[in-house]
């Protein structure tokens, strides 16, 4: 059986932590809490997803255990940051959430396949019993 992924929600920016990034000159971590430390598999996606991501002043953002770390600038929008971020939150869900529907559908195939199967070893049986009683 394939296990299915569980959705990740953005809780709220974490307002009081902000940190000197350690190698980048004038640039400064903030974070947003998610709803729950996301599975290796939500990462993957939301990484590819960033990846994917078009921009030019795209700045870093990953995930450390139930937040997001995202790098800025001290002139930067913010607000395009977090925008960023939840953007590629709901995206990552919606592929997530596509990858669990297509799990569904295989083991609902699956099942059927065993049942289909099931109900031809009853037709077997019965005409054996049907057979032995002759």
């Amino acid at each position: 059986m394939v296990k299915r992924v569980a959705t990740i929600d953005i809780v709220e920016v974490d307002t009081e932590t902000v940190e000197k990034h350690v190698s980048l000159r004038g640039a400064y971590v903030f974070y947003i809490k998610l709803s729950a430390k996301p599975e290796r598999e939500w990462v993957d996606i939301f990484n590819f997803e960033w990846r994917r991501y078009q921009h030019v002043l795209k700045r870093q953002i990953r995930v450390v255990g139930d937040r997001l770390r995202l790098v800025c600038g001290v002139d930067d929008n913010i607000q395009n940051h977090v925008a960023l971020a939840e953007k590629l939150v709901k995206k990552t869900n919606a592929r997530v959430e596509e990858d669990n529907r297509r799990i569904e559908l295989m083991e609902r195939r699956i099942r059927g396949g065993r049942e289909v199967v099931e109900k031809e070893k009853d037709k077997i049986r019965r005409k054996l019993r049907e057979m032995s009683e002759q």
